[in-house]
């Protein structure tokens, strides 16, 4: 992008009125539409843009409570990772195939309001060779109040065949601390507790991310996360690092 551009559209968020980014509903309205281009690259010494990978989502609103969606980043399941989707740099390791997987995913909203409440369960095929089938079970919580929202996402994920091949039941627990600064933008920190719950006592990792979300226009979002795939835990290393760019639309 060039800087003339992206200086019009900082100044443009910037200038617009203030937006609800912090306190959207968890689910779409109906017929409401939204979707995201993740751009995914490797950070980590040795092995910097392998692999570097496009992955799209996309949701629809079927009901005011029922949103479905259809998923490949690894932000759509809360993962601080590089390597999701359509890879165009390709890893033997984090993404050896041009097309990795994708899943389905939904969200049924139980509270609204100061404090959100969704159920939320997503059918993921996490790997084509083999094919790893998976089931998230768990529920999408957040709370707001001004210019802060704390959001959670925590679910269990069992494995639903080729367990021996690293298909595992895994439990996750995201947590996001939002804070909107001015209009329009939000700086939001991404951390967590995930393990393998076969080695939950000395295999669970903490991940860490910083990012910067902006309403360009109404209708366009922008977005750019630099995280640690596992800064903290009996296994971390510090070198495992993601970038993450997101162009987004609703």
């Amino acid at each position: 992008m060039r800087w003339p551009l992206a200086l019009l559209l900082i100044a443009r968020a910037a200038s617009a009125s203030p937006d609800d980014l912090i306190s959207r509903p968890l689910v779409l309205d109906e017929h409401q539409v939204a979707a995201q281009l993740v751009i995914e690259t490797n950070l980590a010494p040795g092995g910097f843009a392998r692999p570097f990978s496009f992955a799209p989502d996309l949701w629809i609103g079927i009901t005011p409570r029922l949103t479905l969606g259809l998923v490949h980043s690894d932000p759509s399941v809360d993962r601080i990772a590089p390597g999701a989707s359509i890879c165009a740099r390709r890893d033997d390791f984090l993404c050896d195939g041009v097309y990795r997987g994708g899943g389905l995913d939904g969200l049924y909203a139980l509270v609204s309001g100061q404090f959100d409440l969704a159920a939320h369960a997503r059918f993921l095929i996490r790997d084509l060779d083999p094919v790893k089938p998976a089931l998230t079970l768990g529920a999408e919580a957040r709370w707001h109040r001004g210019r802060i929202a704390i959001t959670s996402d925590p679910y269990l994920q069992l494995g639903l065949g080729n367990n021996a091949q690293g298909n595992r039941a895994e439990l996750w627990v995201p947590i996001v601390l939002a804070i909107q600064p001015t209009c329009r933008w939000v700086v939001e920190f991404h951390t967590g507790w995930n393990s393998d719950l076969a080695v939950a006592t000395d295999g669970w990792h903490i991940p860490a991310a910083l990012g910067v979300r902006a309403m360009a226009t109404s209708h366009l979002e922008l977005g750019g996360e630099l995280g640690f795939t596992s800064i903290l835990g009996p296994q971390n290393n510090p070198k495992q690092r993601v970038a993450f760019v997101t162009i987004g639309w609703r």
